[in-house]
């Protein structure tokens, strides 16, 4: 048997060492978190008073000669102030016999016999052995990687995808720090014999997913790891029942999530899934994304009755400790090969934990910033400042993938998911796609296939997640949201490109997030202004023959103060007022272009707005109508007749959605039990006072002249309200409050402070 202890890091080789000495001794060893104590790493007594003491060196790639100048150097000095009975010595590094006689004399008198001195040989000797085994699966990287568990992990992939697939989670291995997230994991695994994990793109549920099925792996599972098809699995059960199996599946349902739900397969999942947890002899694990998980619910009465949910791992940044991300942190930092100058950065004054408590701390970006690779254009100088920045952005980790390893139509692809608003449906983006090639200058590349369908393809996965939203109908979403952040970031002010794009787009949806863009100095006042008069010298005149309001008021809602613009505008408005029955959704922003234009359009009648005006619920709608009807005199009988009944539904839903905060309780006379059940005397006539008042108060900004116009009187809205019904529902479910200990609140453990400066303290 051979280990490969170079798949420990320092802090894991130490408590290797210390379990094997408290194993060899048969008494306990204390641990001592590193550097603490001037180099010791594990204590034990002999009788009650001597000290013996254990150092742990992870020497593994160093020169024996450089050990040897840091024994004398560095270590020689700290046992002898330490002074201890005994001392023994660890390293991971091959000894011969000359070796140890050299360190028994560094360290004489306090090293008793070369026997206390432990290298390369002498562990892997200790751990083969049967009874020592226990000690070697407490240590979950170096049981993974040890070469019986290797071969039985390979012998176990069943042939195929899987048997690359756990190669790859092998060898990655290395990195991964057990949290309590994989605790869990394991936990419901054993009870349940499925877990589905959940999270957003980057948190680290694919990673945990990974190692607890390399776990069972290496347990005698064999391993299977499916895609969508839940039939290979059902034939693999089918095949190995007697055998035990784990069964692996990646972003589950992913982006065919309804043609799972359409075709019935979800009906195949959930037996799939409940035939595993009646069969212990079975595992299964799958990870998903949140939103995907969250609508499969939502949309699969088979997955609500099948109670599928029972099983679900949640698996979020915020399930993470502090102490688990340290762990995290540690293990990328150790591993990254990065030199000594840029670790400093991280350590100068515990920067770690900055890194550590950041709001967006996610391993997919520790793991960005450690990268050596990645990193090696930048100077030690600058490595704190890259570290926060892709912290703070990070977006900015698209960057080297969007500009380097993309094609333009890729870029295409994404530029249009983005100025959607992050959303697109497969036919408008196919359109777009389309359009955007035709309107925008593309380079082509080489002579590969730039349809649609090959573009999508390849941008699927990377950039954007396809998603079925219905039979045959597909939406686009953008694989992570920190990718519209970068392209914002990176692309907004080139006004010809977002025109483009957004001439391209021709939605609604598009306009409204440029509007979102302007106002939030995503693109500047300069840039907005241009890109404006780009797309009203492109759509003005055409969506002006095709009477598309709404899109021409969104379109002049951009800056309606625009000079170049005014006069187009202009001849918008007075099409708009003069047009046979024009209609639209997008009321508040025309109100607001007519209240604030200049020159004023002068109004002869106001039935233009008659179909503006049929289905309005939101309350600053409502209010900038009132205003209008004010400051323009509007006494037009059916837009009077009209905002009664608007405000009157606007009320009505305030009641229906039990928004009034009413204290029902306050309105009790008398409260007494009746043959064992509970009885009220309701004081009817104070809830419906309280319900005005209530209710007077969401009436509160609104045009009181408007208001009196049309005579709107609030205590005969209340009078046809079923007050008692309410009270009656209230007290349904309603429990007299008795007196309750005042001990409650948040409780708050005790600061891991300590344990995250242990896991990085130099020794």
């Amino acid at each position: 048997m051979e280990y490969d202890f170079s798949k420990l890091n320092d802090r894991e080789f130490e408590a290797l060492g210390a379990s094997i000495i408290e194993n060899i001794l048969t008494k306990r060893v204390e641990i001592f978190k590193s550097g603490r104590d001037g180099g010791v790493d594990g204590r034990f007594w002999i009788g009650k008073t001597k000290e013996g003491i254990i150092q742990c060196k992870h020497y593994i790639a160093t020169p024996y000669t450089t050990l040897i100048s840091k024994l004398k150097s560095e270590e020689l000095a700290k046992v002898k102030k330490l002074k201890p009975a005994r001392y023994i010595f660890i390293t991971s590094k091959k000894l011969s016999r000359k070796y140890k006689q050299e360190i028994k004399t560094i360290f004489h008198p306090f090293i008793l016999s070369e026997v206390d001195i432990y290298g390369y040989e002498d562990l892997n000797l200790f751990l083969s052995k049967k009874e020592n085994q226990n000690i070697v699966e407490r240590n979950y990287k170096l049981w993974i990687t040890s070469t019986s568990v290797l071969d039985l992990i390979y012998n176990n992939a069943i042939k195929g995808r899987s048997v690359s697939t756990i190669r790859e989670i092998e060898e990655n291995a290395y990195k991964y720090a057990i949290t309590e997230n994989h605790k869990k994991g394991l936990k419901i695994l054993e009870e349940n014999n499925v877990v589905i994990m959940t999270g957003e793109p980057g948190i680290g549920k694919t990673t945990l997913a990974d190692n607890l099925a390399l776990y069972y792996t290496a347990k005698g599972f064999e391993f299977c790891d499916i895609e969508e098809n839940i039939s290979e699995a059902e034939s693999i059960f089918r095949e190995r029942e007697k055998k035990n199996i784990i069964f692996y599946c990646d972003d589950f349902l992913g982006s065919n999530l309804y043609d799972a739900i359409n075709n019935k397969r979800d009906s195949h999942i959930v037996k799939f899934i409940n035939r595993v947890r009646k069969d212990n002899s079975k595992k299964f694990i799958l990870t998903s994304r949140t939103n995907i998980l969250n609508k499969a619910f939502s949309l699969s009465h088979r997955f609500q009755n099948g109670k599928i949910r029972d099983n679900e791992f949640l698996l979020r940044v915020e399930n993470l400790t502090n102490v688990d991300k340290a762990k995290i942190l540690y293990n990328h930092i150790y591993y990254s090969n990065l030199d000594v100058e840029y670790l400093d950065k991280i350590y100068h004054n515990k920067r770690y934990k900055e890194i550590i408590k950041h709001r967006n701390f996610n391993p997919r970006i520790i793991e960005f910033v450690t990268d050596s690779g990645r990193v090696g254009h930048i100077s030690p100088k600058e490595y704190w400042e890259y570290i926060i920045k892709n912290l703070n952005n990070p977006e900015d980790i698209w960057a080297d993938y969007f500009q380097n390893q993309t094609d333009d139509c890729v870029r295409a692809l994404t530029f249009l998911t983005v100025y959607n608003n992050g959303k697109i449906s497969e036919d408008e983006l196919r359109r777009s796609y389309n359009a955007f090639l035709k309107i925008h200058k593309v380079n082509l590349g080489d002579q590969t296939d730039k349809s649609f369908e090959a573009v999508r393809k390849l941008a699927t996965k990377s950039l954007l997640n396809r998603n079925q939203i219905d039979k045959n109908k597909f939406e686009y979403v953008l694989f992570n949201p920190s990718i519209a952040d970068f392209v914002l970031g990176s692309y907004s002010n080139e006004s010809d490109l977002v025109s483009n794009i957004i001439k391209s787009l021709e939605t609604e949806t598009s306009l409204d997030y440029l509007q979102i863009l302007t106002g939030s100095k995503k693109i500047n006042n300069s840039n907005s202004k241009k890109i404006q008069e780009n797309l009203f010298d492109f759509f003005f005149e055409r969506k002006l023959n095709e009477e598309d309001w709404d899109f021409l008021i969104l379109l002049s809602y951009l800056d309606f103060f625009n000079e170049k613009l005014n006069k187009r505008i202009e001849r918008f408005l007075t099409t708009l007022i003069n047009a046979d029955n024009p209609s639209g959704k997008r009321t508040w922003e025309l109100l607001l272009i007519l209240t604030e234009f200049e020159p004023k359009i002068e109004f002869n009648k106001f039935d233009f707005l008659h179909n503006f005006i049929e289905d309005i619920s939101d309350e600053d709608i409502l209010k900038e109508l009132l205003n209008f009807i004010d400051t323009y005199g509007i006494e037009d009988e059916y837009i009077l007749m009209q905002v009664e009944t608007l405000i009157d539904n606007y009320l009505r839903n305030i009641v229906d959605n039990n928004n009034l905060d009413v204290h029902y309780p306050s309105h009790i006379k008398e409260y007494y039990y009746f043959e064992g059940y509970p009885e009220y005397d309701i004081d009817l006539n104070g809830i419906e006072s309280e319900i005005q008042q209530s209710l007077d108060s969401f009436l509160d900004g609104f045009n009181v002249s408007v208001l009196e116009k049309i005579e709107f009187d609030i205590s005969r809205f209340v009078s046809n309200l079923d007050v008692e019904g309410m009270a009656n529902s209230f007290f349904e479910s309603y429990e007299p409050d008795y007196e309750r200990d005042s001990d409650g609140g948040y409780y708050s453990g005790s600061s891991n402070e300590d344990d995250i400066d242990a896991i990085f303290e130099r020794s």
